[in-house]
Formats: C-alpha cells, structure tokens, sequence
C-alpha cells in the first residue's frame, strides 16, 4: 500500500472545505439571505481553483494504482468511484424529492432514472473523475492523453452553461498534471514565501476572467488563476504544525465520506435556520452552514470507521487477501 503524504492530506482537507464553503455559500444565495454583491465575488473567485485543486490531487495516485494491473484498477474505482456516485445519487436525490419545496431546487423522481448521464448535483465530479480514470487506463499513451486534454480545454471556450460535458472538457487537464506530474508535486517543498507570491498571482490572475457566460471559471481564461490557486493550497498545505495540521490532515483522510454528505447536511442546517428564524446575519448562516457541512459528514467518517463500514457506502476500499503488482504495458511513450 502507498504511504500516505500528510502535506496531500492537508491539501485535501483545505480543498474539501472550500468545496463546503462553496456549496453553503451558492445555497444561502439561491435562498435570498445572502444578497450582496461581495458574497458573489467570492463565489467566483472560489471556483477558479477550488475543483481543478481536487481534479488534480486525484490524479496524484493513478499510475502507482495502474502498476497492479488494469483489472484491479478498474474492479478498485467501480468500488470507489462509481459505486458511491450511484448510491450517493439515489441517496441525497431521494431525499431533494422528499423535500422537494423546501430546499432551493426542484427534483422528482424521474430525474434519478437520468443518472447515467445527468448527474445530481454536486456528483458531477465522481461522473467526470471516473470517465477520467478509465481514459488514462485504457489509452495509456502520454502525448495522445495530452492532446485530448489540450483539445478539450479550448473547446470549453465554446461552452458556456456549468453541464457534465463543459466540466468534463475543462477539467481532464488538471487531472492530467496530477498524472503525469505526481512524482514532482509529492515531492514539493515549498518554502513559506510562495504563499504570498501565489496569492498575489491568484489575485491578479483572476481580474482576466470574462464578465459573460454563466461558468466564466471554466475557460482556457480562468487556467492562470486556477493554477495560481491550486499552488496556493499546496504552499498552504505545508505550513501548518500541531493540532491544526493533524485536524486538516483527518478532515483530507475524510474528504470522500464529507464530500458525498455535505449538501445533504449544508441544506439540512440551512432550512432548519431558516424555518427557525434564526436571528442571523448572513456571515453567521455561512460558517454554521460550513462547519456543520464539515463537521456533520466528519463524525459520520469517524462512526463509520469504527464499525468498519465505510466499504458498504463506498468510501474505502475493501481490503483484498492479495494485491500482486504487475508492470505497466511498455510502450514508447508509456506515462
């Protein structure tokens, strides 16, 4: 088994916060509590970055996952990929239809039969994540997986809606760079400066985005700022010491388990406020939202964890009486 790096964990654990941060903040907007205009800007802003980041660290561990064998990568990610994006679907799709009138969108249980190809929001990235997967599995080849992912990034330039294929056609590339690039970024120490230089760059870099279009952060504009973002996290990534590196360090380890629960608990926090009338300012809704769409999936982890039943939803592999290493197929340009 591969050693864990804690510096990924840590980003992972920054990454699948700002995801939460994101969806509470998008939620608390199509609710009408958080109207002003600054609460907008930082959706934008947060969107260059925050899911190429995760695209990226995903692809951190194909290639040592390939290296045993086509057949028990692609047995490991059915498990771990598609499993828990049908389950998960059906799961928080059930429920969006139970509630349906009380969240922000609408969903009936026709819309669950579509999955196959119209994901329920936010499992686009699982969608996306394995059709990624089985790209690089079967074709194997660095410049052809390159060119297709070149391809697909200026084509996105000619999509404007957020759909499954404009992310599709946008992200493969910063997948793409965790495959081909992980033996580098694992090995990345990077000194406390760089925070402030990519700060600066994500900061700058951001301003060129295109005013038009309903996803102006998925086009070939937004790649400086996502790039500038993503080495953020990972110069970030490597500060923290103590408790707060080991708390961010849990919070990665669980990412998968908060990531497939935290609209259900974002959602879940932000009607109950709501119908309560909970005297708060929208600041307030947004870091309850947060952290109980962090801290809420986290406890489940931990439950989970202990009764050894994360495989049953998904969210760890099963373990396997044997787990032989083959050799990757040579090739002349075999990544």
């Amino acid at each position: 088994m591969t050693k864990r790096i804690e510096w990924i964990d840590t980003a992972r654990g920054i990454g699948i916060i700002l995801v939460v941060a994101g969806h509470a903040n998008r939620g608390l907007i199509a609710a009408g509590v958080s109207s002003a205009p600054v609460w907008r800007t930082a959706d934008l802003w947060l969107y260059t970055f925050h899911m190429p980041l995760f695209m990226l660290l995903a692809g951190l561990n194909i290639l040592g996952s390939l290296r045993k064998g086509i057949d028990p990568f692609v047995r490991t990610k059915l498990w771990t990929v598609a499993y828990p994006y049908v389950l998960w679907s059906l799961i928080q799709g059930s429920v969006m239809v139970v509630l349906s009138g009380m969240t922000n969108g609408q969903t009936d249980w026709a819309s669950l039969a579509k999955i196959g190809w119209q994901p329920v929001s936010p499992f686009w990235f699982l969608y996306a994540l394995f059709v990624f997967m089985m790209l690089v599995a079967f074709v194997r080849n660095s410049i052809v997986l390159i060119a297709l992912a070149l391809t697909g990034l200026i084509a996105s330039a000619f999509v404007s809606d957020d759909t499954l294929v404009h992310q599709i056609l946008y992200q493969f590339s910063f997948f793409l760079i965790g495959v081909l690039g992980a033996d580098t970024i694992k090995t990345l120490r990077l000194p406390w400066f760089l925070v402030i230089v990519f700060a600066i760059l994500w900061v700058v870099f951001v301003q060129f985005l295109p005013v038009y279009g309903k996803a102006p952060y998925l086009t070939p504009t937004a790649v400086p700022a996502a790039l500038a973002g993503i080495a953020l996290t990972l110069a970030l990534a490597q500060l923290p010491r103590g408790r707060m590196a080991a708390a961010l360090v849990l919070v990665g380890q669980a990412s998968m388990t908060i990531f497939v629960m935290h609209i259900l608990a974002t959602a879940g926090t932000r009607i109950f406020l709501l119908k309560a009338h909970a005297p708060l300012p929208p600041a307030a809704m947004f870091i309850v939202c947060t952290t109980a769409g962090v801290g809420g999936p986290l406890i489940a982890y931990l439950v989970l964890q202990r009764f050894g039943l994360l495989p049953v939803f998904g969210l760890l592999r099963p373990k396997q009486k044997t787990d032989k290493t083959m050799p990757l197929a040579a090739s002349k340009h075999a990544m």
